[in-house]
């Protein structure tokens, strides 16, 4: 089953999203923990491996990167390309009766980028999955990887 959890922009969808987590029976997921300047501005984010807690640089500030290449430009951000590999080699290799959590599936999955691969190969397995999406984005995800069946949290 697909469980959705959606919201506007700092609406609470990452809060939610580890909130419901933390209720499960210790499923896999992919969290992107936000990073902070001095002045408390939102300078990237570290994809987190759940359960294990690992983190790997993930997001970062377009300004900062020296060359586009390894990563992935979508407004002021760049993704970190070889990010998305290793969330995605942690999932698909975690024993497939888990429940997958994707924290948050946007813009980049609707080009083909980011975690599509991986959201669509969950979605044609069968396997149970939640994630995050913004709800401007909602009716196109839904679309994209042809859902019909959900349930909003």
């Amino acid at each position: 089953m697909v469980h959705i959890i959606t919201g506007d922009i700092h609406s609470g969808k990452s809060t939610r999203f580890l909130n419901l987590y933390s209720q499960g029976n210790r499923e896999v997921g992919l969290y992107a923990k936000k990073l902070y300047a001095p002045d408390q501005t939102i300078a990237g984010y570290n994809l987190v491996l759940l359960p294990i807690m690992d983190e790997i640089p993930f997001i970062c500030l377009k300004e900062s990167v020296a060359s586009h290449g390894d990563y992935y430009m979508q407004g002021r951000f760049a993704f970190w390309k070889e990010a998305f590999k290793k969330g995605e080699d942690y999932i698909l290799g975690s024993p497939s009766e888990k429940a997958v959590w994707i924290d948050e599936v946007g813009g980049l999955e609707l080009k083909g980028l980011g975690f599509d691969f991986l959201l669509r190969t969950l979605i044609d397995s069968h396997r149970d999955v939640t994630f995050t999406v913004r709800t401007s984005l909602l009716k196109s995800i839904l679309d994209r990887y042809n859902i019909t069946e959900y349930i909003l949290l």
